[in-house]
Parts: C-alpha cells; structure tokens; sequence
C-alpha cells in the first residue's frame, strides 16, 4: 500500500541519513550486552556489578564514577544514545522534507505510523531485554522514541500544521531554552529558590501532596528564569 511504501521510505531515509546501521545499531549493543562482566562474580547480566557496560566504565573512566560502580552516560551506553540523538536529527529533517504529494498532514502520518512501529517493538524488545534507562539499552530506544515521535507528531499536527499556537508561551520558553536550563542546574540552586518562595505555601497542604507541589514550585521558577 501507500501507506507502506512512504514508511519504507521514511525508514531507508534514517538510513541512508544517518549510517546508523554503521555506528550504533541496536542490535550490536544487545549481544554485547549478552556477555557477562569478568568481573562479576556470577552477578545477574542486567545488574550494576554483572553488566559489561559497567565493567567498561568501571575499567576505562578515570576518577569517580557518578554511580559508585557504573555510570549512566558511560563509554559503551554512548552507543545507543548516539541512536536516540540520530532518530531526533533525522525527525527534524523529515519535516523540512519537501517533495511532490507528501503534504504536511501526510508527515503526521507517517511519523505517528513509524513511532508507533517503534513503540510496538521496544515493548515486545523489553520482555526480554529490560527498558532500562541506565544502560540506555535497545529497548530503552525503541521505545521512548516510539513515544517521542508519536508526541511530535500530534504537536506538530497541532502548533504548525493547524497553526493553534495560544496555549504554547508555556513551553515555547522552555524548549528554546532548554540546554540553558541544563546547564543553568549545576551553577543555580534552583531547589532552594522554590524552598524560599513556595516552602510555606506548601507547608499548608497534606504530606503527601507536597512532593507535586514542590515539582511544580521548582518548574515554576525554572521558567520565571529562562523568561
């Protein structure tokens, strides 16, 4: 069908874009994972002390590891977040896409068609293969870029296709702004600014309400600074 030939098409040009099946397949980084650590004195393979990606950091990276004994952005785990950057580049260049018959309502289509393909497979993936955001396994890619492109995919529908653009000021100033609030956290005490501010207002409400309260507090004065 149609339908099948552009998701082909949407596929073969990751491909052909990106050389993913040269650098950081996921396959490959499944069967590494498969091999246990020298070290590991019989542990579980998908544990800190019985993985291989942990060996590797806890052998190669100097100094100390940011887990004790394992490290979330490690060497061999950079392999497959490589993939998850890869799949949002080629997503962008999707969109700037032009070419004859493929209109921006057929866009939506084929990438809600493909995040759902992705979501599929990193699920059934994880059945035997943990969705672990530690080691960023395979599974791990498939399915939260399963997710992430189905959620462009209806935004993208909704802000640019339809152009309903009043209700965006919100995250318009946090995703233009989002490495600078990635970084801004290791110099600005954020915690205690909201602590400051929204402590006692918090303090009024019941227990267990005061760790969303305080999410929220600490979301709000991270976007009053990048506004």
């Amino acid at each position: 069908s149609g339908m099948d030939v552009r998701c082909a098409d949407f596929c073969q040009y990751a491909d052909d874009h990106t050389g993913m099946d040269r650098c950081c397949h996921p396959d490959g980084y499944w069967l590494l994972l498969f091999i246990p650590a020298p070290d590991g004195n019989g542990a579980e393979l998908f544990t800190r002390e019985g993985n291989l990606a942990c060996y590797i950091d806890r052998l190669l990276l100097p100094g100390r590891l940011h887990g004790g004994n394992y490290d979330p952005e490690g060497i061999l785990s950079t392999l497959p977040a490589i993939g998850t950057a890869l799949l949002g580049m080629f997503t962008g260049e999707f969109v700037k896409l032009r070419r004859e018959g493929l209109t921006e309502t057929k866009k939506v289509v084929y990438m809600l068609a493909v995040g759902s393909c992705l979501l599929v497979i990193g699920l059934l993936w994880g059945l035997f293969f943990p969705i672990n955001k530690y080691l960023w396994t395979s599974s791990f890619v498939c399915t939260v870029g399963g997710i992430s492109a189905i959620l462009f995919a209806v935004f993208y529908y909704i802000v640019d296709v339809k152009e309903c653009r009043g209700w965006t000021l919100f995250f318009t100033v946090i995703g233009t702004n989002s490495i600078t609030i990635y970084l801004a956290q290791v110099f600005i005490n954020f915690t205690f600014t909201a602590n400051a501010v929204f402590g006692g207002f918090i303090g009024l409400f019941p227990e267990t309400a005061q760790p969303l309260l305080g999410a929220i507090a600490y979301i709000a004065v991270c976007w009053g600074f990048l506004y």
